[in-house]
């Protein structure tokens, strides 16, 4: 095995094409090290996994994986793969991966060295490492870091920006959808790092809102120069307004929606994240509530729209002190629709067929055997004409059936809507009397909570399905981050409905 000071001072050669710089890091199973490319004359980084370590099976296969993500990635932000393969000689031992070499500093050795960033900062840091991860959750299968941290983010000096620009490296807990998962014999295991990872990280089961996560709690690590861990705490949420004080409401506000404990709480998208960085000021600034003041409905209607996934087909509208978001009919084009066309017609050939069948027998029968007949067919014939109505109910449904959801201060309506008729409500509660409103990750259901539900039916449990509405998972991602926009702006009482 290569020691640090023999990896600082011998310039080896590998492959006939990289000399080895010096150690910029070393841990436990893994180094990271400066290198030159004699063929490409230019430096490189070389991360390099020794089998002499008591390293696991499963630090194989993690290295493994972040070759194969970093192969199939590219942008200006990710250093970018250049090579990779296993080594046995000159005293290594293990595997390599050269990646392009970032000059600049990580934002771990920033803190340490008590830099302090402002809010015009922080924000610039938020939105570059956003689009980043939007780019990653964009891919498919999706990519998921799991280990954003002051460490794993590098600043580097750009002509003409003062803050430079940011790299997120280190992808060596990096998770791909569409990779191998733990076998039932094999033991979870606990990735990321503490203070920065959600608690669903715990059962090693990340989705992009765990990226949110931990850069949320990053940016705190960074504005305030503590470590999330070190800052007061109230059960697992991190408590850091008092540390903030220099810096602005809204960007707290947004600060505290990215770092929710619970998943679904948390924007759904990197997407919906930088949407509503960008839109922090009107969202959360105190004088401009939420879905409070007529006056800020028009640019209300412009975040939510600006949040929305393309091509959707779902409607927002405002009026009156309301927000309203309407789901479309299916449409003929929907397979319900072709179901219950199937089943109308069936129905209704049904009836034709036994009607001239007892036509035509109708002479030949015995009286008692007419009788019989009388009775079977009029009980068949009742049955399908009962079952015709119900398919071209489901017709009209598909043709004509709205979902309509209200957001008032106070007050969530949830209901169908049919031309000429009056909403036909599932939901109307109070804010105050919603336990939760869910959506867990990977589905594409809504589910509300209720303590009290003021209609007819009185369930305090309703959930919107998004296949049976004709949408997208993105769209029903969308719609919960509206509702969970809603949810958290509080309201004064003479806002009250």
């Amino acid at each position: 095995m290569a020691t640090p000071s023999a990896l600082q001072q011998t310039p080896l050669q590998l492959c006939d094409r990289y000399s080895i710089q010096q150690t910029l890091g070393i841990r436990l199973g893994r180094r990271t090290l400066l290198g030159y490319d004699h063929s490409q004359k230019q430096q490189i980084v070389i991360k390099y996994l020794c089998f002499d370590d008591p390293i696991q099976p499963v630090d194989i296969k993690r290295f493994h994986q972040e070759i194969l993500v970093l192969k199939r990635l590219n942008h200006g932000s990710i250093p970018a793969y250049l090579d990779s393969f296993e080594i046995h000689e000159h005293g290594y031992n293990g595997l390599m991966l050269v990646q392009a070499y970032v000059p600049g500093q990580s934002f771990y050795s920033l803190i340490n060295s008590h830099r302090s960033f402002t809010e015009h900062e922080v924000r610039e840091i938020a939105h570059q490492v956003l689009q980043i991860l939007d780019y990653l959750h964009q891919q498919q299968p999706v990519v998921i870091h799991r280990d954003i941290k002051p460490s794993s983010l590098v600043l580097s000096p750009v002509p003409g920006n003062p803050l430079g620009k940011v790299y997120l490296v280190d992808f060596g807990l990096v998770q791909s959808a569409g990779a191998t998962q733990t076998v039932a014999d094999e033991p979870i295991m606990i990735s990321g790092t503490p203070g920065y990872r959600p608690s669903e990280q715990l059962g090693d089961r990340a989705v992009p809102a765990t990226d949110l996560y931990s850069l949320g709690a990053t940016l705190i690590h960074i504005a305030t120069g503590q470590h999330p861990s070190s800052l007061p705490q109230r059960g697992v949420r991190i408590l850091f307004s008092q540390e903030l004080g220099h810096m602005s409401r809204p960007i707290k506000a947004w600060l505290r929606w990215l770092t929710q404990p619970k998943q679904h709480k948390r924007p759904q998208s990197a997407q919906s994240a930088l949407h509503g960085l960008e839109q922090a000021d009107q969202i959360f600034a105190p004088s401009n509530r939420l879905f409070l003041s007529s006056v800020t409905h028009r640019w209300q209607r412009a975040l939510v729209e600006s949040m929305a996934p393309t091509d959707t087909q779902l409607k927002i509208f405002e009026y009156s002190q309301t927000l309203e978001v309407v789901f479309p009919p299916l449409g003929w084009k929907n397979r319900r629709f072709g179901l219950a066309l199937l089943q109308t017609v069936g129905a209704l050939i049904s009836l034709v067929m036994v009607g001239q069948g007892l036509l035509l027998l109708w002479p030949h029968l015995l009286l008692w055997q007419r009788l019989m007949a009388a009775v079977v067919s009029v009980g068949w014939l009742g049955w399908m004409g009962w079952w015709s109505l119900r398919g071209l109910g489901r017709m009209g449904n598909a043709l004509f059936q709205q979902i309509s959801i209200q957001l008032l201060p106070d007050i969530i309506l949830l209901g169908k809507r049919f031309p000429h008729r009056p909403v036909t409500y599932q939901v109307n509660a109070y804010k105050r009397d919603i336990v939760d409103i869910d959506m867990q990750p990977g589905s594409s259901t809504i589910t509300f909570w209720l303590r009290r539900n003021r209609t007819d039916v009185g369930r305090l449990d309703y959930a919107l399905w998004g296949p049976s509405l004709g949408v997208k998972q993105s769209e029903m991602r969308w719609v919960n981050d509206i509702l969970q926009l809603w949810l958290r702006q509080s309201v004064s009482r003479r806002g009250a409905v």
